[in-house]
C-alpha cells in the first residue's frame, strides 16, 4: 500500500515530529511512505528508514495554487492509495488535488488531527476527509461539538505515544548528568523534589503555584521545584508578576528557574514528581506522557489529555481542575510516600500501538475503496 503524508508543519519535538515518527514506522511495516513537508532536520532520518521526501513551500494565499499542483503530481508519481493529511490546510490541499481523478485511481483521504482547528475552512474539511483520527478522546469530544456532528460519526481515537526506546520505567540519565545534576541540586536535598515543565504562560496555570508551595510551608511539607520553559521567550510582564507572587508568598527559595532545557527527560528523571497545571484541557502533552511512561508520579488538573493519560496510569494524580488545596494534599501524601509506578509502558500510549492503530485504519479504509492496488 502506497501512503503520501502531507504536513506543512512537520519539524523536529512536539506533536509536529508525528508525520515523521508514522512514516518510519510505517515503512518498517511494510507500506510505502512519501512525505510532502517542508526541508528539517528530520529529512535525513527519514531517508535513511527509505522514505521519499518532496519538500514544498509554507502555505499561504501566494502559494496555495502552486503547492495544489505540486501535490498533484507528487499524488500521481508516488500511485498513494492513501493521503494522511495533518493539518486542515493539508487536507483541503488533498481534496482539491485529488477531486479530479478518476474513482479507480483517487487516494482516500485521512485527515489526522493534533490541536483545535484553527483554520476558518476546518469544519468543511472534516467531510472533505474518509476518515478522521484524533489524538485524545477529549479532542473527539471537541470536535464533534464544535462542528455539531452527530455524535456517531466515525473519529478513531490514536493517541500520538512515545517511543519506548527513549522513554520507559527503568530509564536513567548518564552518571556524568546525575553527578552534575547532584552538585547542582545538593543544596536541596531532603526535600520533595518536583519538575514542573511547560511553557512560562498563564495557560500552564503557574500562577497557582505560589499558592500551593505556601500551603505546603504551613503544613511543613518541605519541597523543591524545578520549573523548566524558555524565560527568555516569555512575556516579561507575566514573568514580573509571577516572580512577585513567589516573593510576597515567601516561597523564592523554594523554586529553580532552569530554563529552556534540551535534557528535559534527565531532569524528569532525576526528579521524584512531575507537576501539571494546565488551566486549560490540553487535546495533547507530550511532555507529561513522557513523565509517565518513565514512571514518575505525576500530580494534574484532571481535565483533557491529561487526566486521561492519569486516569490510565496514575489515578492518584488526578486533582479538580482549579483545586489548590487537591494539588497540595496529594503533594502532602507523596512525601511521605512516593505511589508505585507502572513496570512497563501502557497501552495506546505506546509509538507502536499508534503506528499500528494508523496501519489498520489505513488498511480499513483501503479495503473500503475495494482498490486492486491495496
Amino acid at each position: 500500500m502506497n501512503l503520501l503524508h502531507i504536513s506543512p508543519r512537520l519539524r523536529p519535538g512536539g506533536i509536529n515530529q508525528l508525520a515523521a515518527d508514522l512514516a518510519c514506522g510505517l515503512q518498517q511495516s511494510g507500506f510505502r511512505n512519501t512525505i510532502l513537508a517542508p526541508p528539517n532536520e528530520l529529512i535525513g532520518r527519514m531517508t535513511a528508514a527509505s522514505v521519499h521526501h518532496h519538500s514544498m513551500r509554507k502555505l499561504s494565499l501566494f502559494t496555495w495554487f502552486s503547492e495544489i499542483k505540486r501535490a498533484r503530481r507528487v499524488i500521481g508519481s508516488s500511485r498513494a492509495d492513501i493521503v494522511l493529511a495533518y493539518t486542515t490546510q493539508a487536507a483541503q490541499l488533498a481534496w482539491v488535488a485529488c477531486k479530479e481523478l478518476p474513482e479507480e485511481t483517487r487516494p482516500r483521504i485521512i485527515g489526522i488531527h493534533t490541536t483545535y482547528p484553527r483554520h476558518r475552512g476546518w469544519a468543511l474539511t472534516m467531510e472533505c476527509c474518509d476518515a478522521l483520527v484524533a489524538t485524545s478522546q477529549h479532542l473527539r469530544e471537541e470536535l464533534i461539538r464544535r462542528a455539531k456532528l452527530d455524535a456517531e460519526r466515525s473519529i478513531w481515537v490514536i493517541p500520538y505515544g512515545v517511543n519506548e526506546e527513549l522513554c520507559y520505567p527503568g530509564y536513567r540519565p548518564s552518571d556524568t548528568w546525575m553527578e552534575q545534576w547532584k552538585r547542582y541540586s545538593q543544596k536541596h536535598e531532603g526535600k520533595l523534589s518536583i519538575c514542573l515543565p511547560g511553557a512560562i504562560t498563564p495557560l500552564h496555570g503557574l500562577q497557582d503555584l505560589p499558592a500551593i508551595l505556601a500551603r505546603l510551608a504551613r503544613i511543613n511539607v518541605p519541597v523543591h521545584v524545578y520549573i523548566s520553559g524558555d524565560t527568555a521567550r516569555a512575556d516579561q510582564k507575566f514573568l514580573n508578576q509571577l516572580r512577585k507572587h513567589f516573593q510576597e508568598s515567601g516561597t523564592m527559595d523554594n523554586i529553580t528557574w532552569l530554563g529552556l532545557r534540551t535534557d528535559l527527560r534527565d531532569v524528569m528523571s532525576a526528579c521524584q514528581v512531575v507537576l501539571s497545571l494546565a488551566r486549560q484541557p490540553a487535546c495533547h502533552d507530550r511532555v507529561i506522557l513522557e513523565a509517565l511512561s518513565l514512571g514518575k508520579p505525576v500530580v494534574g488538573y484532571d481535565h483533557g489529555i491529561v487526566g486521561e493519560m492519569l486516569d490510565t496510569y496514575m489515578p492518584s494524580g488526578r486533582v479538580a481542575p482549579g483545586d489548590i488545596a487537591g494539588i497540595a494534599d496529594c503533594l502532602e501524601q507523596w512525601h511521605a510516600y512516593l505511589p508505585p509506578s507502572e513496570e512497563a509502558l501502557l497501552y495506546p500510549y505506546r509509538l507502536a500501538d499508534t503506528i499500528r492503530g494508523v496501519a489498520e485504519l489505513c488498511t480499513a479504509v483501503c479495503q473500503g475503496r475495494g482498490s486492486s492496488r491495496c
